[in-house]
């Protein structure tokens, strides 16, 4: 295993605080560094503001229209396209859209210059979009393009929800890596987004062509592959971590010991786990004398220790002066080969 790793607690004890000592010490024994979970993507923001300046720059485009006044129509039309084109995660932008063609079809049909083709392009393009509408009055209706069968693989997390053009879609098939979306669209661009946990994660617009288009493919990363939500799918099964969908390369599944100090670890990579081992803090023996006071007498106990301390010293004291140990030792010559020498 990598020299460092995330770990995730899957179940609390009492004992919580000492087994997460526990695990820094068997981490520590191993050359293992414990890393923090990753934090999980943001969510898309989107600003309420930009739908009124799209519908606002429509209002001025029809008024021109009214007007015959083909320069003000095209400038409106064209700065409320661009801000949606910018902005997919706007929830309305398919809507807002639809009715920016609409718009279109009508300055090609009311005023010089006139064009039908783009005309009719511009209205099937806003029914590919909302489904169609009834035409309002001065407008002119075509009819829809034939829808096409088109295929969308998802590639993330499962708990994601994609919307087209402002409707939810349902897969048609799921594996553990992607699920895939069969549709029947209309050729055109449409508006693609995804949604988790009540917000925007992903937004866009998509071709689709006619005849047989290729699949889209589309990768949509709601969280962290190591993040909370992705290892907080494993849980203990019968004295085993079960990881089902976990896609963290290598990480740690930790839940605290019966025993006070004491913590059960399994080495994991993916969705796949070893056995949970105990590990236990070794305890070191305390020595010294005891605290506490004698209530009845209000003598310290530590008194008494330190006066069979100093009696043990005394006693051992009397032991060395009795033996002599103390005593001056007398200096006589000894006559031996080569001269005399004190001792």
């Amino acid at each position: 295993m990598s020299d460092a790793a995330p770990v995730v607690w899957l179940e609390d004890g009492e004992a919580r605080d000492d087994a997460v000592r526990a695990l820094g010490e068997w981490a520590r024994a191993r050359g293992i560094r414990l890393e923090a979970l990753e934090p999980s993507p943001p969510a898309i923001p989107f600003d309420p503001a930009l739908a009124e300046r799209a519908e606002k720059e429509l209002d001025r485009a029809r008024l021109a229209i009214g007007a015959a006044d083909a320069d003000a129509a095209e400038r409106a039309l064209a700065r409320s396209e661009s801000l949606l084109r910018e902005h997919p995660e706007l929830p309305q932008a398919a809507w807002l859209r639809a009715e920016v063609e609409r718009a279109w079809a009508a300055r090609w049909l009311r005023v010089e210059p006139r064009d039908e083709a783009r005309a009719r392009a511009a209205w099937e393009n806003a029914a590919a979009l909302d489904g169609g509408r009834a035409p309002g009055i001065g407008e002119t209706a075509f009819p829809p393009r034939e829808a096409v069968k088109a295929t969308l693989v998802l590639a993330g997390d499962d708990d994601v929800t994609l919307w087209l053009d402002g409707a939810p879609l349902q897969p048609t098939s799921r594996t553990a890596r992607a699920a895939t979306y069969a549709m029947d669209v209309a050729p055109a661009e449409h508006h693609l987004l995804a949604t988790s946990g009540g917000g925007t994660v992903f937004a866009s617009w998509v071709a689709i062509a006619g005849a047989e288009p290729a699949p889209l493919h589309v990768s949509v990363a709601t969280r962290g592959a190591c993040s909370r939500e992705q290892l907080g799918r494993a849980e203990v099964q019968d004295g085993r971590i079960a990881a089902l969908g976990v896609t963290c390369p290598r990480w740690l599944a930790a839940v605290p010991g019966e025993r006070r100090g004491s913590v059960r670890v399994a080495r994991c990579e993916r969705d796949t786990c070893g056995p949970l081992l105990e590990w236990r803090v070794e305890r070191m023996p305390t020595y010294g004398p005891p605290q506490a006071h004698d209530k009845r007498s209000g003598w310290p106990a530590w008194a008494t220790w330190a006066i069979v301390g100093i009696g043990a010293a005394t006693a051992t004291s009397v032991a060395l002066v009795a033996s002599g140990v103390f005593e001056a030792r007398p200096v006589e010559p000894r006559f031996v080969v080569g001269g005399a020498r004190q001792e």
